[in-house]
């Protein structure tokens, strides 16, 4: 339930005019001297991904004489409707509403977008479109809530005080990030503008265009923040802040901030990584794993050697899922230590160290390290190489309980990946214990879901992981999960035992078909399947599950 705009006009001086997509939350696009094609087909203007939509479906366009606005339905099966009056073609005026499928667009004045410094207002448009966003996703003013600035040295500062548009933009982002729950803030300038977004449940949502004045007052104030004393325009910028949150008399939390700063053609692109530690699951019961996968998980996190390995593509949560794994490890009679990439939570009784390799400290060198200093548990972030690989699954065979993540498809298929990184197969079969494969999945919004029946064909696909379910839910969109139809994520997980049977499969020549073969004779859930079991519970869609864990 989302648009993408492939072309729009950013000098707001000259343009007065904009289509505002009001069912969901992505940029305006402004109206110029171009037509603005709406439909399902990438060629368009704004493409929707609305089944009810047809792929060229209308286009919004001067008139004839050039004197106004029209709207005019390019002969698309559901038609196109005008204030709820359905048209061929008609004319269109401020605050119009062009409803094409599902989807809502409202003519609107786009004048005032570029503020001019110092103009005193207390409300700009720039402002009150953040504000928007934050009183829509949990309900709260702005102005009930207190921010606090710790630098990159650990000071309080006032930098983020008082009422300039530097620190007021900068204030408004970081709550519009604590109260969608975004993982990052971009801010990156467009020429006419400085776009903001926000990933919020792993899609880029558009907030705001600030003007191009305020986002370098941003710009300067997060540097600044951040301990840089590099003045260069061109300089890239590694650093960190934190911020503490009060509404009323209340504390909600300290929130830290990973910045990078990197320069684009149109200036410095701002990215904050979020690290909000009351978002994250604090024990590995809270993380959605099945019982019988959570039950096996903690038996592995009691020996004292061999090798969990969790594998999946970037943001899956694959260190979430080792970090709580940890925390069901004795750190008070054993010694565990962690090599990151970069260190980002704090694990207490706990030695964390970060690699670095502009001074040598790899994975594989501080691993080889390591294992001089008495270590009864190790978490390597990742295998990434032959030499870091060969030494995680040594250490797992002599003495040591290895946790590490692997970026492969699935379980079967990290298996194979350890042997194209040269190992010899005996020691994949003796080293591994558990592999876990998991993706995060969009849980639907429970204010706004919609329930349809099941449809032969999918009932079909399911089988029998569609416990009897005879509706599923699709997403609508409201205010509050900022018209997106989703309100978090949960992870799927499939796991993989290691038992004799399936050991000697990779000691003699493995194929997928071999392991297959072994696997099914026990209990094996595919991550397909794990995320069928929450579509038919009514958690997330088919659609979404086909697209993080699809077969195809």
């Amino acid at each position: 339930m989302s648009f993408e705009s492939r072309a729009m006009t950013d000098d707001r001086a000259v343009t007065t005019t904009r289509l505002n997509h009001i069912t969901g939350r992505s940029r305006p696009v402004a109206m110029s001297e171009d037509p603005i094609s709406i439909g399902r087909h990438p060629d368009n203007t704004i493409r929707l991904k609305d089944d009810r939509a047809s792929r060229f479906h209308c286009v919004v366009e001067p008139s004839d004489d050039g004197s106004c606005w029209v709207v005019r339905d390019l002969g698309s099966r559901n038609g196109t409707k005008l204030n709820g009056t359905k048209i061929d073609e008609a004319e269109l005026h401020e605050g119009d509403v062009i409803r094409v499928g599902s989807q809502e667009f409202r003519v609107e004045s786009a004048a005032g977008a570029e503020d001019e410094p110092g103009t005193g207002e207390e409300s700009k448009p720039w402002m009150v479109e953040i504000a928007k966003v934050i009183e829509g996703s949990h309900g709260a003013s702005p102005a009930s809530m207190a921010l606090t600035l710790i630098d990159a040295a650990g000071r309080s500062s006032e930098a983020f005080s008082g009422s300039g548009d530097g620190a007021t933009a900068v204030s408004l982002l970081l709550q519009v990030a604590s109260a969608t729950g975004a993982t990052d803030i971009h801010v990156e300038p467009k020429g006419g503008c400085h776009s903001v977004r926000v990933r919020v449940d792993g899609q880029m949502i558009w907030v705001v265009d600030l003007p191009n004045h305020v986002g370098r007052l941003v710009t300067g104030l997060v540097r600044t923040a951040s301990g840089s004393t590099d003045t260069a325009k061109d300089a890239v910028v590694d650093g960190h802040f934190s911020a503490k949150f009060k509404q009323g008399k209340v504390n909600r939390g300290r929130v830290d901030y990973r910045v990078s700063l990197t320069p684009s053609v149109h200036g410095l692109k701002l990215v904050l990584r979020v690290l909000d530690l009351s978002r994250v699951p604090r024990s590995i019961d809270d993380i959605g794993m099945p019982t019988f996968m959570l039950d096996r998980v903690r038996r592995v996190c009691e020996q004292d050697t061999g090798l969990l390995l969790v594998t999946g593509p970037t943001g899956s949560g694959k260190t979430t899922t080792l970090y709580n794994a940890l925390r069901e490890v004795d750190r008070e009679t054993r010694n565990v230590v962690t090599i990151e990439d970069p260190v980002e939570y704090q694990l207490e009784g706990v030695t964390q160290m970060p690699t670095d390799e502009s001074r040598g400290n790899t994975f594989h060198s501080l691993l080889r390290s390591v294992l001089r200093q008495d270590p009864d548990v190790i978490l390597v972030g990742e295998i990434r190489d032959p030499d870091t690989a060969k030494v995680a699954m040594q250490a797992a065979m002599t003495g040591h309980l290895v946790f590490s993540t692997l970026h492969a498809k699935d379980t079967i298929s990290s298996v194979f990946r350890l042997l194209d990184l040269g190992l010899e197969p005996y020691l994949v079969a003796s080293s591994l214990q558990l592999v876990l494969a998991q993706r995060l999945v969009r849980v639907l919004c429970d204010r706004c879901k919609r329930a349809q029946n099941v449809s032969p064909g999918d009932a079909t696909k399911m089988g029998r992981f569609l416990g009897g379910a005879t509706q599923m839910y699709i997403p609508t969109g409201c205010p509050a999960c900022l018209r997106t139809g989703f309100a978090g994520r949960r992870a799927i997980f499939e796991l993989l035992d290691f038992n004799d049977a399936l050991r000697d499969v990779i000691l003699d020549s493995p194929t997928i078909g071999g392991m297959k073969k072994v696997i099914e004779q026990g209990v094996f859930t595919t991550l397909e399947q794990s995320g069928w079991k929450l579509a038919a519970a009514g958690v997330t869609t088919l659609s979404e599950i086909d697209r993080v864990a699809g077969s195809a």
